[in-house]
């Protein structure tokens, strides 16, 4: 994988241009093309692509985000499956940028670093504030400065998880780690705090107190925040129904499923779901000529 960062600042936002989401039909590859002086965030949802830019070529899966400089030649080298699906944005940063092979965690808290090519951690944090941006930057209603705002949230929150890789918090302990992991894992099943107990040969009152010292949770609340956030992503990113949802993620039944999502997050998953609905979707038949800002 290519190590080459890229250093925004964020004394101001930067500037948005344009955002969708993009359906590519089998055999598809991206246009050959030069960004003129706007940088893209190229972020995959499923499928596989395949993007070349200047001599460096780049093998795009699931959750992966490609940082698409302006400038230089990019295109598609190879056809991608069907069912591929990708979000993509583009925007003018509004102040000074700065490449480099190595990431110096001294920097500026005003700026940004993100990588050339990155998979974060928590999609779906990512995801949530890409719907942000594409519901506000779709809706008439909305401002430029919104959605510059929103732009750059995103570009904030690749840069965290991007520096929490090189730099990660000091851990509580490994085997508490090794529980928390199993759990993410093990999300889509109808879990129950005495089954992880069992797996981990310990009571569930000693493991409910382990998430409290140091969670500041009970231990179903941290399953159930695990599930919710995967939800959001696929309520998100699929047409999948509610209860489809429901039963994927392990939830006994559809009534909990509500009830826990409502206590979460404010919103039922309908409600949710239709609070970012306003989203610009094309293929290869539709591809915006958008003026600059």
């Amino acid at each position: 994988m290519n190590k080459k960062v890229y250093k925004f600042s964020l004394y101001d936002p930067v500037k948005f241009f344009k955002a969708g989401q993009y359906f590519a039909d089998a055999g598809w590859r991206h246009k050959d093309i030069t960004n003129d002086g706007d940088y893209e965030l190229f972020i995959m949802l499923s499928g596989a692509a395949f993007i070349q830019i200047g001599t460096v070529q780049y093998a795009l899966s699931e959750h992966d985000c490609l940082l698409i400089p302006p400038y230089i030649r990019h295109f598609g080298y190879r056809d991608s499956p069907n069912g591929t699906v990708y979000y993509w944005m583009h925007f003018f940063p509004n102040g000074t940028v700065t490449t480099s092979y190595t990431v110096n965690l001294a920097g500026n808290e005003n700026e940004v670093t993100l990588p050339q090519q990155f998979i974060p951690k928590n999609f779906e944090r990512v995801a949530l504030l890409i719907r942000q941006l594409l519901d506000s930057a779709n809706d008439k209603s909305s401002s430029q400065l919104a959605t510059n705002y929103f732009v750059s949230s995103i570009l904030i929150e690749v840069s965290r998880q991007f520096i929490a890789t090189i730099h990660p918090a000091p851990k509580s302990s490994s085997r508490f780690e090794l529980i928390k992991n199993w759990i993410r894992i093990h999300s889509h099943e109808n879990l129950t705090v005495a089954q992880i107990a069992a797996e981990f040969q310990m009571t569930p009152v000693y493991l409910t107190r382990l998430f409290k010292l140091y969670e500041g949770v009970t231990t179903i609340h941290f399953i159930n925040s695990i599930k919710i956030n995967q939800a959001q992503e696929l309520l998100l990113t699929t047409d999948k129904s509610v209860k489809t949802v429901s039963l994927e993620l392990g939830f006994r039944n559809e009534k909990y499923f509500l009830r826990v999502f409502k206590n979460m997050t404010s919103l039922t998953p309908t409600q949710f779901r239709n609070s970012y609905a306003k989203t610009y979707l094309n293929n290869i038949e539709v591809d915006p000529t958008i003026p600059k800002p």
